[in-house]
């Protein structure tokens, strides 16, 4: 149990809880509930209730850091719009302000028991199960916050919640309305469909020469090149620096020596315990009661590990007659440590107070590793060295390019300086596959006037996996229409597919031409070389038939009219669809069970809750007096 305490308060599910922490005070901010300095600036005001800088700066800076969290280890501060992001942070504030005010006119609140019992049922908060205040402390402190602070947070975000709470539990639809809705979701229809391929037509069309160029002339923007750049560029990348490192032989040796000079003495100890916990349902002085009892017991001549299976209250190890395996120092909590490792081999300890409760603890073994031999470890160690010897190299060849790019007006002292190859690349543009140049950092300075118009060197950019680049803009290139002939194949191609959706279409139309004449869909399809299928009872869910024709296929309305039930439809590709709709069978509450329809009512309810409440926000804001400075 100690050791998974210890692994888990620096694992990732502290980090999430914190992360959580971090969002709430990014959304709402301690100001939201300890207030703020008068006099201070404001930039927003609702019903002259002020919302100020500096609760909104630290909205920001919370709001900012989630972004930048979600992006992960390759996160970009450049890549945030800061102006959309204040706007959003701001707007935010604002429907919390009217929040706040309306639940202060109505009078809500929440109890402190409320809030304690749902500390108190957060699992983050949880030591095998049972809340542990000790692990709360840890967490809150790794945030930096304290226990009142979080409590208040909560307890805002609970009274906020009321009024949408109370709307969306109100909220209900009447069986007969429930009905309905399972008539139309669970609808099933029969129809049959043709795709006509405008693929079998290409060889049928034919595009002239008149025609490309006409289309030419019309879409000439279609065919623009965009601004761009030919450039000269260094490129540094670590993974080519450790091709010629040499690592020596006596430097990997002393490392070796190193390492097993910090590995002798490392000693591992085999322990068993028995916990008596302190808490809700056991004092202090109740726990230690029973604690020296077992401790009389033992001492009776009562077996340890019999006595741990039967009375400690640590689920983790009772079962294995309190077994807590090998551990050296640094695993458990330091009075249980100190205790620990004053015992010798056999030896049980006096009763140990940690804050779990009372402990006592038997010391089974002493164990020592042994530190592998030099040949077992000389591959690892050679990397390390080669490895860091790399980091040195290009960090020391970063700054020096750095440095010598920024002072040169060109590239080529930087270039024989590190032995770095000077390359070329022409008709770089915002829109270039290029690995270096796609960059987001590299693109926000691609045409800078510093680059274009200075004829600069670009400063060293870190591209990100051990790679950096530095550049300089030879030439600089308008955006231009590209001529015909270099597009003319693309045109061509492109007409020819218009044509022969056009061509798929007028058999289309002539096969439903055929069907509303009463001809047999089978045999027109046979007889036009189609490819007609029929579906039976398909629902609106079915993923086996194309979900663009099941959408058009329940958006028909089946009548007694021929031509209402065949419709006809290019699809996303350019093909034609043909449907012909012959039966529809409403949904039936009969067929449904009663937790469904109880779910579906539930369901049902809690849209139409949602959407009162959307609607209850909307007429605070529009009737609320705000003011943004």
């Amino acid at each position: 149990m100690l050791q998974n305490i210890r692994k888990n308060s620096q694992g990732a599910v502290a980090k999430i809880i914190v992360g959580l922490i971090v969002v709430v005070f990014a959304l709402f901010g301690v100001e939201s509930i300890v207030g703020g300095l008068s006099g201070e600036p404001e930039v927003a005001s609702v019903n002259g209730e002020g919302i100020t800088e500096s609760k909104f700066a630290r909205a920001l800076e919370g709001k900012r850091r989630q972004i930048l969290a979600q992006m992960g280890e390759r996160a970009d501060p450049d890549l945030i719009d800061e102006g959309l992001l204040r706007s959003s942070v701001l707007e935010g504030m604002i429907t919390e302000e009217i929040l706040v005010q309306d639940a202060e006119e109505k009078g809500l609140y929440v109890a402190d028991a409320a809030v304690d019992d749902y500390i108190r049922g957060i699992e983050q908060f949880k030591v095998d199960g049972t809340f542990s205040n000790d692990r709360l402390q840890l967490v809150l402190r790794n945030a930096g916050l304290t226990l009142k602070v979080y409590r208040e947070s909560l307890r805002s975000q609970f009274v906020l919640s009321q009024t949408r709470s109370g709307l969306i539990a109100s909220a209900f639809v009447l069986d007969d309305e429930r009905n309905e809705v399972v008539a139309l979701d669970r609808q099933q229809r029969s129809f049959g469909v043709a795709t006509v391929f405008k693929r079998d037509y290409l060889d049928a069309v034919t595009v002239s020469d008149e025609e490309v160029s006409a289309y030419y002339e019309q879409n000439k923007e279609s065919y623009k090149k965009p601004k761009s750049v030919d450039v000269s560029y260094i490129e540094l990348n670590k993974a080519d620096l450790g091709e010629g490192i040499e690592v020596d032989e006596d430097d990997t040796q002393r490392l070796y020596e190193t390492e097993k000079a910090e590995f002798v003495g490392e000693e591992e100890r085999v322990a068993a315990h028995i916990l008596i916990k302190i808490d809700d349902n056991s004092s202090d002085e109740q726990a230690l009661t029973k604690i020296k009892e077992i401790e009389v017991r033992i001492k009776s001549g009562e077996e340890f590990s019999v006595l741990a299976k039967e009375l400690s209250e640590d689920e983790g190890s009772s079962q294995g007659g309190g077994d807590l395996g090998r551990s050296g120092k640094g695993v458990y909590v330091s009075d249980f440590e100190d205790a620990l490792f004053a015992l010798s081999v056999g030896q049980i300890s006096a009763p140990v107070k940690t804050e779990f409760g009372y402990h006592l603890i038997k010391l089974s073994a002493i164990e020592s590793n042994e530190f592998p031999v030099f040949d077992e470890m000389r591959t690892g160690l050679e990397e390390r060295l080669r490895q860091e010897a790399v980091d040195q190299l290009y960090a020391e060849k970063s700054e020096a390019l750095a440095d010598i790019s920024y002072s040169s007006p060109d590239l080529s002292e930087s270039s024989d300086e590190l032995s770095l190859d000077i390359q070329q690349l022409a008709g770089v543009s915002l829109e270039t596959k290029n690995i270096l140049f796609a960059n987001p950092k590299v693109k926000r300075v691609l045409f800078s006037e510093d680059l274009v118009v200075g004829q600069n060197n670009s400063e060293l950019i870190d591209v990100g996996e051990g790679q950096a680049v530095v550049f300089r803009i030879d030439a600089y290139n308008e955006a231009s229409v590209l001529p015909l002939v270099a597009v003319e194949d693309r045109i061509r191609n492109t007409l020819k597919g218009n044509k022969s959706s056009d061509f798929a279409e007028s058999v289309g139309q002539e096969f439903i031409a055929r069907v509303v004449a009463n001809e047999d869909p089978k045999d027109i399809s046979d007889d036009m070389g189609l490819n007609w299928r029929y579906h039976k009872s398909i629902k609106r869910d079915n993923i086996l038939v194309s979900q663009e024709v099941v959408a058009r296929v329940f958006a028909m309305e089946k009548t007694d009219v021929v031509t209402d039930n065949v419709i006809g439809f290019e699809i996303l590709n350019g093909d034609y669809a043909v449907v012909s709709l012959s039966d529809v069978v409403s949904g039936d509450t009969e067929n449904t069970t009663s937790l469904e329809l109880h779910s579906i009512s539930n369901m049902l309810g809690d849209g139409l809750g949602a959407a009162d409440y959307r609607n209850y926000q909307s007429a605070m804001a529009d009737s609320a007096e705000i003011e943004r400075l």
